[in-house]
């Protein structure tokens, strides 16, 4: 009965040509749209009203959220963890996002045991996953505002205990200022960069450089996460989490 639902529905967005309407619609009645057929259980509709709102150039962790699931539910364990992936990017401490991600990443071939970090770089990377892009960006807005007031009220001021205090506090709020600034700007650069991606290939050679009859090095399957190093003619050069490192041929790998 729910298949023969599911046909009906189909046959309707034939029928009345609800695709090719998508582009006249407004981002966010394709994405009720979108959420509809998702929970009807027609996800393959649901992908490409999903994927309709991220060609207008759109994009948020909650679309890319629901994107993954729908793959996720449709066996396109790839492609789940690559959404998923980018939803992290705009909301590192979704935990939503971070359960599911590893629900997909069970379906995957290779597990790669990860490379211990430098406990300076841990920290650093925990500290900027306090707040996404754009909370980071306004933090960095106000503290550079306070910096300015502070400045104002340390010239102008000629009593010589507030002049002594606005002087530390303004050092201080430039150093926070300086360190906020940092943060928005590798955030952005980590999440409109494409420096990582996903083998989309069942199963690939990593070859020992850009050339299909240099030295087979390892293998990998789809799904696993790479880090990008380098692109040469149509090759990519990448690094996994156990470190190693390798070229690959681009069409195998969906960078973000």
């Amino acid at each position: 009965m729910k298949s023969l639902k599911h046909i009906i529905i189909i046959f309707a967005i034939i029928i009345f040509g609800l695709i090719p309407e998508v582009k006249a619609q407004k981002p966010k009645e394709i994405f009720e749209q979108a959420n509809f057929y998702y929970n009807e259980g027609v996800y393959d509709t649901a992908i490409i009203l999903y994927e309709s709102i991220l060609d207008k150039d759109l994009i948020s962790s909650a679309l890319l959220y629901n994107l993954g699931n729908a793959y996720y539910k449709s066996g396109n364990y790839p492609k789940a963890i690559l959404n998923y992936e980018k939803a992290l990017k705009i909301s590192p401490n979704d935990e939503d996002i971070k359960t599911n991600l590893s629900m997909a990443n069970l379906f995957i071939t290779d597990k790669i045991e990860v490379v211990p970090q430098v406990f300076l770089k841990t920290w650093w990377i925990n500290i900027s996953n306090w707040f996404s892009i754009n909370q980071w960006a306004t933090i960095s807005l106000i503290l550079f505002g306070l910096t300015l007031a502070l400045i104002f009220l340390y010239l102008t001021t000629k009593t010589a205990w507030i002049k002594k205090t606005t002087f530390f506090s303004t050092i201080l709020c430039i150093l926070l200022c300086i360190c906020s600034f940092t943060i928005s700007a590798q955030k952005y650069n980590d999440a409109y960069k494409f420096e990582e991606g996903i083998i989309i290939s069942s199963t690939i050679t990593i070859k020992s450089s850009p050339s299909a009859t240099s030295v087979d090095l390892f293998v990998l399957h789809e799904g696993t996460k790479v880090e990008i190093l380098d692109n040469i003619d149509g090759w990519e050069k990448i690094k996994i989490a156990n470190g190693n490192t390798g070229w690959l041929p681009s069409n195998s790998v969906i960078k973000f």
